[in-house]
């Protein structure tokens, strides 16, 4: 991965790991709960998938970004959609990945923090098989999963910024990827709990009918003034990190 926009080094080399280094380690916009990213890729005409899922868009640089916020977050975020759409299994699947996260006093695996209002998550992905990851749903519903493998807690909220708070008091998470659908990463944005945004730019036109942006919501907010943090190239893809303004 190729750093396309740096003060200093215009033309450094880096692997995914070295470009978020010391990301972790920035202070939170606001105290009390956590900071949330939300890590999501678009095609130039601005499709975020291909028959239905994401994964059509990406490559080996993108994936390798998408599993280095993952190991550097306390919790991935994502609604009950995507979950079941994009099949989400463990969310580290490297043993020496999961062994550092440890090492540096993390749990082996990020919670898994899926956002319904319904609780229909069907057919139960591998993530809910998996004996060893935790995960905890947020919604108001009174239900709960069918029994699962997989470590489930709920928090019985209808306010994301309640639910985020809940998240940060009762199981410690400071930082929050966020990786979609849409109408999640939309409601995060129009209740101002979005802080910043990791987009892969890859270089394809989808076409077909319109469908969703990778923020989907009719907010009278909109739009927000954004500040470049960071700017990758790798091959022709680009990769880029916005800071949300406050509003």
């Amino acid at each position: 991965m190729t750093r396309a926009f740096h003060e200093l080094a215009p033309s450094a080399t880096l692997d995914a790991r070295e470009a978020l280094r010391g990301w972790r380690s920035e202070p939170a916009p606001v105290a009390g709960r956590p900071r949330v990213a939300l890590n999501m890729i678009a095609s130039l005409d601005g499709r975020i998938t291909v028959d239905g899922r994401s994964g059509g868009l990406g490559s080996s640089a993108d994936r390798e970004l998408f599993r280095s916020l993952r190991a550097e977050a306390d919790a991935v975020m994502a609604g009950a959609r995507t979950v079941v759409v994009e099949r989400y299994g463990p969310l580290i699947g490297d043993a020496e990945v999961r062994a550092r996260r440890v090492n540096d006093g993390l749990a082996a695996q990020p919670l898994a923090v899926i956002v319904s209002s319904s609780l229909a998550i069907d057919p139960q992905p591998p993530l809910l098989r998996d004996a060893d990851s935790h995960v905890v749903v947020i919604g108001a519903s009174a239900g709960e999963l069918s029994p699962s493998a997989a470590t489930v807690e709920y928090i019985r909220e209808a306010s994301l910024e309640l639910a985020l708070r809940e998240l940060a008091e009762r199981f410690a998470v400071a930082i929050v990827v966020c990786e979609g659908g849409p109408t999640l990463a939309g409601s995060l944005f129009a209740a101002g709990l979005l802080d910043e945004i990791f987009i892969t730019l890859a270089p394809r036109l989808v076409g077909g009918a319109p469908g969703p942006t990778f923020l989907d919501h009719p907010s009278s907010d909109m739009p927000a003034e954004l500040e470049l943090a960071m700017l990758l190239r790798a091959g022709d893809e680009l990769f880029a990190r916005y800071r949300v303004k406050p509003r």
